[in-house]
């Protein structure tokens, strides 16, 4: 098994299912878990748990399928997916055993981390479970970013859908409605595989609770960033202050800086960034 560098590592088992954690940090500051996306634990999926670490929080960083820092390999990681129970339960409209295992994840980081309620990134195919995992008192910032689905991008019930059950989705919009619980959600203008539908319908389902984050990624916009950006966090983030990748970035790092304390409270608000078409 392929160790990195700078991170502890130890194996959480829950439900019947163990897998492999990395973690930066001691648990002295706030916890956040990244949740990896389909490409895998890649190179820039660690540059961002060793940014957040160095921005104040102990990082949590499950290995779920493929190995850290392994070349950029979506298909094989894919492949993996499809086959497996903890996934495949997710395209018949239920909650996988994965989802049970994160939420049970971030308990126990929540008690390492002084019982300080956690953050938790989703990326593309793990992107709604943000969603799903605020349903846990545990978690006090979602962040959702280009969330994709299962159910592919044709027909309108696609585009909108983020592969989350319906009583999931109920049970986080009723916990942000009667607590003042948060989402945060970022995407490409142009990105195919999150279109603006799904954002719409976070729209609806959160109303001001969910800080809407879209980054122009046009023709000609004066970023020069390809229409075919993704990935607002890792493969497509660009470290400059002045790149609207960073600044959304910053922004999430004031969200969970805002949240993540003993009663998570909250002030409302919605962010746009760019164009919006």
């Amino acid at each position: 098994m392929k160790q990195v560098p700078g991170f502890e590592e130890f194996r959480f088992a829950y439900g019947g299912f163990t897998h492999r954690v990395l973690r930066k940090g001691d648990g002295q500051q706030p916890g956040v878990l990244i949740i990896q996306e389909l490409p895998g634990i890649t190179r820039e999926t660690i540059e961002l748990a060793e940014r957040l670490h160095r921005d104040g929080f102990t990082v949590y960083l499950p290995v779920l399928f493929g190995q850290p820092d392994s070349p950029f390999e979506p298909l094989k990681n894919l492949a993996k997916v499809c086959v497996s129970f903890e996934f495949r339960v997710l395209a018949n409209r239920r909650r996988g055993p994965v989802a049970d295992w994160l939420r049970a994840l971030c308990r126990r980081m929540q008690a390492e981390c002084g019982d300080i309620p956690v953050g938790a990134i989703g990326m593309c195919f793990t992107g709604g479970f943000a969603l799903t995992l605020m349903v846990d008192d545990a978690v006090a910032a979602p962040v959702s970013c280009q969330p994709g689905n299962m159910d592919g991008m044709v027909g309108k019930q696609a585009r909108r859908s983020l592969g989350v059950t319906a009583t999931d989705m109920a049970a986080a919009r009723k916990r942000s409605q009667e607590q003042g619980v948060p989402v945060m959600g970022m995407r490409f203008s142009n990105d195919v595989m999150c279109p603006r539908a799904r954002f719409d319908y976070l729209q609806d389902q959160f109303g001001d609770n969910f800080r809407r984050i879209e980054i122009d990624s046009s023709l000609f916009n004066k970023h020069r960033i390809p229409p075919w950006a993704h990935s607002v966090l890792t493969l497509d983030f660009v470290d400059k202050p002045d790149h609207p990748t960073r600044q959304a970035y910053d922004q999430m790092v004031g969200f969970f800086r805002e949240r993540l304390h003993k009663n998570g409270a909250t002030q409302d608000g919605c962010t746009e960034m760019g164009h919006t078409d």
